[in-house]
């Protein structure tokens, strides 16, 4: 199935939120399963902005990225 969804997105804000995301996952509580879904979610809308809509991949995901 392909979904095609119209956003404005702050990409700088969605780094930081799923930073956030990736320092609560790895952890024992049980919770990692339900958030790695979530972050895949992340990770598809990020490759999507660079590889779909020519995106500028240090926008996406910041300057630091070794993603060209």
């Amino acid at each position: 199935m392909k979904i095609v969804v119209t956003l404005d997105m702050d990409f700088e804000l969605l780094r930081k939120q799923k930073q956030e995301l990736i320092n609560m996952t790895f952890k024992d509580d049980g919770t990692n399963e339900l958030l790695e879904g979530v972050l895949c979610i992340l990770d598809a809308i990020q490759d999507s902005a660079v590889d779909n809509n020519g995106i500028d991949a240090k926008l996406v995901f910041g300057e630091d990225s070794d993603e060209d």
